[in-house]
């Protein structure tokens, strides 16, 4: 089992980017558990935001901290995501749905060793 630094690009904006670590089983998947992570938006300017990516009894999922949500009172909402279910390699796709049931495409444009 190996930890790579994973980083993909949303298909239809690629300056929209998520950066995560996670090991890999022999298999290619990505190890259930939960891994730290941001996302890099560049609409004016480079912001990141932190994100874990999750998979337990509630599903795959990563939850954005603060992510279109800046107050106790309106928190981020956990994105459903399939990416435990690929075998991560470059050029592989997985989506996240966003809290408009709008699903989002993503291409893994790296993968490197962690560490």
């Amino acid at each position: 089992m190996a930890v790579v630094r994973v980083v993909a690009e949303q298909v239809e904006e690629p300056e929209e980017k998520i950066v995560f670590l996670g090991a890999i089983s022999a298999e290619g998947r990505l190890v259930p558990g939960e891994w730290m992570g941001y996302m890099i938006e560049d609409v004016d300017h480079p912001q990141k935001y932190p994100c874990v990516l999750t998979t337990d009894s509630d599903g795959a999922r990563f939850d954005f901290c603060g992510w279109e949500s800046w107050s106790d009172e309106d928190p981020a909402l956990p994105y459903p995501t399939n990416v435990f279910a690929k075998i991560l390699k470059v050029g592989e796709y997985f989506t996240i749905t966003d809290d408009e049931a709008e699903e989002l495409t993503y291409r893994i444009v790296s993968m490197n060793p962690a560490g």
